[in-house]
């Protein structure tokens, strides 16, 4: 098969993950709105309890979405569905930019989530679909690239305007993605689902260059459709394989254990917790420090998966992640007990967050989502995305939900220890249970999941 032109794939790569950097605005924007929302009282009055409510609720409407934006993909097209998700992205901000209420308030943090949800699956299939192999795995990472990007920027913003002008700058981003995605094609492969050849074959050279012959493409896509169709059986019956329970535990264990690392509660949170601290450095200055830290090591995190494997990254990343949680425990313990001697520590939670976020990107932010799409057998596919993402962003809004109420009932530190203790078990799950996937195909995973054939 001939090979086509790179630049208009990673074009339109990348403006399908401008989508993403969208996400991350509304995921970063509550932590520089907390203290200017609840103290300064930039809008109306919000209590604590109302701000976890107000925090956390993106993460419901993140779990909404999961489920029918299959449906609507397979339904609409993956350019149309992202395209209609800037409705949501604007009734969102648009409610929050005037809010005169915490329900108004509310409300627009639950549109943010349906649109950022559908963003988290449509978009990386979308991008999957219009890439040669050679750069699927790179054009793959770039969308949590985009998230990372999104939510430094937002940090930086939040720094240095009013609550009001960051919410109508946030609200610009998805109108620019809106405007250089409307250029960019079709997925050639939903056009073959819904046998329109001659649309996929005008997608595919736009993708490929005006030089590249579709034909054998095309034929391969028929060939992968063909047997994607021999293998479509109702969930009540891809459910009771081995294989496929194996693999929804193996999902669903590998998310909620990435949120209970607290990742959505300190990137939510992070202005608060470094206001909580008392360091050296501002609490806005340090978050931003924290959002270039995630921003890069996400960019390099890609590099490794290929190379070292994906239960490695994952145990190494659960491992140091959990004793920089026990670190901040730690600190925040000694400051509730003598100030003084905190004082003296206040290098520790900035150096702790900072090692806390180069590990997350390299393992547990984006290797589990990958694990998952190797695990999953062919019969459960179109069912496996939906639900342990459903189960993820559940597990996200519980956790940022209740990170307040445990902080205001145990205390900053113990809160903290509580939720490493939880990441020990991730620890045991992760090398007990996930198996390494690299070098594998993905009927040998399914063989070895059916047979509980872990060992390399």
């Amino acid at each position: 098969m001939n090979s086509g032109n790179k630049a208009p794939q990673i074009i339109a790569g990348l403006s399908a993950a401008g989508g993403a950097f969208c996400v991350g605005t509304a995921l970063g924007w509550s932590s520089p709105a907390a203290p200017r929302l609840i103290d300064e009282e930039q809008y109306f009055p919000i209590s604590t309890s109302q701000w976890s409510w107000i925090a956390s609720i993106v993460t419901v409407g993140c779990a909404i979405s999961c489920i029918p934006i299959g449906y609507f993909m397979n339904k609409f097209g993956r350019k149309r569905t992202m395209m209609w998700l800037v409705v949501p992205f604007l009734i969102g901000w648009g409610l929050i930019i005037w809010a005169q209420n915490f329900t108004m308030m509310l409300i627009g943090r639950i549109f943010l989530g349906i649109a950022g949800g559908g963003f988290c699956i449509s978009a990386p299939q979308y991008s999957a679909e219009i890439a040669e192999k050679e750069i699927r795995g790179s054009l793959g990472t770039a969308f949590q690239l985009l998230i990372a990007l999104g939510i430094l920027f937002v940090y930086v913003i939040g720094a240095y305007m009013s609550v009001f002008a960051m919410n109508i700058v946030c609200g610009i981003c998805p109108i620019i993605f809106a405007i250089i995605f409307v250029f960019m094609p079709e997925s050639p492969v939903y056009l073959m689902i819904k046998n329109q050849e001659y649309e996929a074959r005008k997608s595919l050279v736009w993708l490929r260059g005006k030089e590249y012959d579709p034909s054998d493409e095309i034929e391969e896509l028929k060939l992968n459709l063909s047997d994607e169709m021999e293998a479509k059986v109702p969930f009540s019956v891809a459910i009771k394989e081995r294989s496929s329970i194996i693999a929804l535990v193996i999902g669903i264990g590998l998310l909620y254990f990435q949120q209970m690392c607290m990742i959505n509660a300190i990137l939510f949170y992070s202005t608060t917790i470094f206001g909580a601290a008392g360091v050296g450095l501002s609490a806005d200055m340090s978050t931003i420090i924290i959002g270039a830290m995630q921003f890069v090591s996400s960019a390099g995190g890609s590099f490794f998966v290929d190379r070292v494997g994906r239960r490695v990254l994952l145990l190494g990343s659960i491992f140091i992640m959990t004793l920089t949680l026990f670190a901040l425990g730690a600190f925040f313990y000694i400051k509730s007990v003598d100030e003084e001697a905190a004082e003296s520590l206040g290098w520790l939670p900035l150096t702790s967050l900072c090692i806390y976020i180069l590990a997350y990107p390299c393992g547990y932010g984006g290797v589990p989502w990958l694990v998952v799409s190797e695990v999953a057998p062919k019969k459960l596919k179109a069912f496996c995305g939906p639900i342990i993402g459903f189960y993820a962003w559940g597990f996200a809004f519980l956790i940022t939900l209740t990170f307040t109420n445990i902080t205001e009932l145990f205390g900053t530190g113990p809160t903290f220890w509580i939720f490493a203790g939880g990441s020990v078990v991730g620890v045991f799950f992760t090398y007990f249970v996930v198996p390494e996937t690299k070098g594998r195909t993905l009927a040998e995973i399914e063989y070895s999941l059916n047979k509980k054939a872990y060992a390399d």
